[in-house]
């Protein structure tokens, strides 16, 4: 079983820069005091999968910083499986919440279904990477 790994004050300082002080996820500025680990391939994947060619699961390579929200909503999905999930939320809003259909029929919020592009996916087309 993988354990969950205390982050030294660097390990923390380097997952931090690797998105200039921005959740992986969307994007909001974050201090380094409000930053959370988060884990690219959740821990409990390494887990079930043994003999796979991912970086290790506590390396700089299996981490991304996150907001509060982000890492708690994502938990231990997938990315991709959290992307589905976030594409899916107009329609799950509109099934089921009056709140949020009395919101789009008078104006106050525009649904915007689509694919969802993170944070980090759309830094590296800005910067090159």
């Amino acid at each position: 079983m993988v354990k969950r790994k205390r982050w030294t004050a660097e390990e923390r300082e380097a997952v931090y820069k690797k998105m200039d002080g921005h959740c992986a996820y969307c994007g909001c500025e974050l201090s380094l005091e409000e930053m959370q680990v988060d884990h690219i391939t959740p821990l409990r994947r390494y887990e079930t999968t043994e003999g796979s060619d991912r970086p290790e699961p506590n390396s700089l390579d299996n981490l991304l910083p996150a907001c509060r929200s982000c890492n708690h909503y994502k938990d231990t999905m997938s990315v991709e499986t959290f992307r589905s999930m976030l594409e899916r939320e107009p329609e799950i809003l509109a099934r089921d919440s009056v709140a949020y259909r009395n919101a789009v029929r008078f104006g106050l919020v525009i649904p915007n279904p689509g694919p969802v592009k993170f944070y980090f996916e759309r830094k590296g087309e800005c910067d090159g990477t």
